[in-house]
């Protein structure tokens, strides 16, 4: 029997339209799978850890159990803008950057450029680092981990394994584009911070470079994330020659919108002349040591390298939908308790640093309540509306934003910075109200306390007469502790 056209075609569509259907399948199987698999691949590492996952004893060992016056701030709070559902964000770090630079008071006029972002952004007065020494610093700040939960090796230079998820990979994971740069020789060694960028631009590190390079390398990373960002249309960054360089459209909720984050060097020791810089050893500045001088200068040409790249973004389409976020790693000690440069101590010059984030729309204001490095993974999660994750410390910065000034929540902060081939264990916590009372454990019961709000230069140890709040203080670093899944390094 013959049958009809209607017939022939009809099953035929049928088929056609089956085809279709699962090849939409697949191929959304596919896309989510590229975020799961990153996730997988990480749980898998996880797991074999939990084996060896420890929480910390007292005596630091593993165990086996589980400026701007605030007076010209409107006092009243701000109307809430209308944001957009995801932001870019730009993450600049300055290594070694000091918190006491201009508008946190200082009186040199090292830092007019990052000075000027501080006026339209939120400044958080008491932010602090993780840590005093680089790796310990930065890697956990873009994992969102303290250094004692990350995947790491025991090396001075550490190495961080695909075990740990970076934010560049959630924003990846997320639909969003990502870009880096750095220009310590250390970040061209594979050590996996280049995990999850799309770009990780490495052409500002000095050829054959050593340890404290005397070369200078701000202008040429300014000139390096210019390039990157060089395009009209945030949804084609980043670019090489002004082309886009992720061809391949991605979905998820930081469609159209991209990560950036880039190092700055200079500021770090040896500290070499910058022509044009002012003659800021004859300035006069009460109680600066004469040798801070030569490191003004490097913070003054890294800012102006800074500004470089501040006002490039200003001028792009996006720059209202762009968020910029400036901090440093770590600080610097200039004899502050007979201590020079960092990586050993957790002074006040070595782990207070500065925190700007600047969001469209949002008014200036200062932050009295302390604040960690811990808080910027979930802060950007939030911005490029990415989904939270209930396995971070911290808390979203976006809170402050929203509230009125002087309304902050006061939160605890924890200084986590393991021993190393180079330093002995050092932790601290910052508790009560802001500034706070600051408990160094300094290993082997070795306790040190100070209350920051009468003694912000920590020359009066509280712990010997004082043994209420000594416990108290304790109390609260064990409740830190307490909350971490401790992973001893790989040796």
């Amino acid at each position: 029997m013959r049958r009809s056209l209607l017939t022939i075609f009809g099953a035929d569509i049928a088929a056609g339209v089956a085809i279709l259907t699962v090849t939409a399948f697949a191929f959304a199987a596919w896309r989510a799978g590229g975020a799961a698999e990153r996730r997988l691949r990480k749980d898998a590492s996880a797991e074999l850890a939990a084996a060896t996952e420890t929480t910390e004893t007292t005596d630091g060992e593993p165990s086996a159990r589980a400026e701007i016056d605030s007076a010209q701030i409107d006092a009243g709070a701000p109307p809430k803008a209308e944001r957009p559902r995801a932001y870019n964000v730009i993450l600049i770090t300055v290594d070694t950057l000091r918190f006491d630079i201009g508008f946190m008071g200082y009186p040199r006029p090292v830092s007019p450029n990052i000075d000027a972002l501080a006026a339209r952004s939120v400044v958080y007065e008491h932010a602090y680092a993780m840590a005093s020494f680089t790796p310990k610093c930065l890697g956990p700040l873009l994992i969102g981990k303290y250094s004692s939960e990350v995947y790491r090796d025991f090396e001075h230079y550490t190495n961080f394994p695909p075990a740990n998820l970076f934010l560049a990979e959630r924003v990846q994971d997320g639909g969003g584009r990502t870009m880096g740069a750095a220009t310590h020789r250390y970040f061209g060694w594979k050590k996996g911070f280049d995990q999850g960028f799309d770009v990780w631009d490495t052409s500002a590190i000095p050829p054959n470079s050593v340890d404290n390079d005397p070369t200078i390398t701000s202008e040429k990373l300014s000139n390096v994330a210019i390039g990157l960002l060089g395009t009209a249309n945030a949804a084609q960054a980043p670019v090489r020659a002004g082309e886009p360089v992720v061809t391949v459209e991605r979905t998820g909720p930081a469609k159209d919108h991209f990560f950036a984050w880039f190092h700055y060097l200079d500021p770090h020791l040896p500290y070499v002349p910058h022509q044009g810089a002012p003659a800021f050893a004859t300035m006069p500045a009460p109680g600066v040591p004469p040798e801070r001088a030569a490191y003004d200068a490097e913070v003054w040409f890294t800012d102006a390298q800074v500004g470089r790249l501040l006002a490039h973004i200003a001028e792009q389409p996006w720059a209202n939908e762009t968020v910029i976020v400036l901090t440093s790693d770590h600080g610097e000690a200039f004899g502050e308790r007979g201590h020079r440069g960092h990586g050993r101590e957790l002074w006040e010059p070595l782990v207070h640093v500065p925190l700007l984030v600047y969001v469209p729309g949002v008014a200036p204001r200062r932050i009295q309540a302390k604040r960690s490095h811990i808080d910027v993974v979930p802060t950007v999660i939030e911005l490029m509306g990415l989904p939270a994750d209930a396995e971070l410390h911290g808390t979203s910065l976006l809170r402050d934003l929203d509230g009125a000034p002087g309304a902050a929540e006061e939160r605890d902060v924890y200084i986590d910075m393991p021993e190393g081939p180079y330093n002995e264990m050092r932790r601290a916590v910052l508790t009560g109200p802001s500034p706070g009372l600051k408990l160094i454990d300094f290993g082997g019961g070795r306790y040190e306390l100070f209350d920051l709000r009468f003694d912000p230069a920590e020359a009066k140890n509280l712990a010997p007469a004082d043994p209420a709040q000594l416990a108290a203080a304790k109390d609260a670093m064990t409740r830190m502790r307490d909350s971490l899944k401790v992973l001893p390094p790989t040796r």
